[in-house]
């Protein structure tokens, strides 16, 4: 793997202000192609929601996959970033239409709080942004970006 970084997000209280034509959407119910402004400052950043908006207008990150966790006990946050790792960079090429490793993009992830795990969320979000984390403007699926 070239040196990427890859950030990590986790599923805490921060609300983000909806802007016009934008919506808020519970982190538990995102889905795949949706397009996100991320938190300012949103590396290791909790949050229960997110700014959504059309991926015609500028936004961070678009969703690319979505992978559920079985039901059990909390398997803690080193453990979920390990499977969430694994998982997005084998989705990516898929949806991207790129290999990752020579992609514009890098791939991000939200996984769930041990709080968040009590409430049942068992789904790692993966995220497509620019590795130079400027905007997008137009979705990322099979761009080949």
């Amino acid at each position: 793997m070239r040196g990427r970084l890859v950030a990590t997000a986790a599923v805490v209280g921060l609300l983000v202000a909806p802007l016009a034509a934008c919506s808020d959407s519970s982190v538990m119910h995102m889905r795949v192609g949706q397009c996100i402004l991320l938190p300012e400052g949103s590396e290791e950043t909790t949050a229960t929601t997110l700014e959504t908006t059309g991926c015609t207008r500028e936004h961070d990150a678009e969703v690319f996959h979505i992978d559920s966790m079985p039901d059990g006990d909390f398997p803690g946050a080193v453990e979920l970033n390990k499977q969430a790792e694994s998982v997005c960079i084998a989705a990516f090429g898929d949806y991207v239409g790129s290999d990752y490793l020579t992609s514009t993009l890098d791939a991000t992830w939200m996984i769930p709080t041990k709080e968040s795990w009590a409430q049942k969320d068992r789904s790692i979000v993966c995220l497509a942004r620019p590795l130079d984390h400027s905007k997008l403007t137009s979705s990322v699926k099979e761009s080949g970006l």
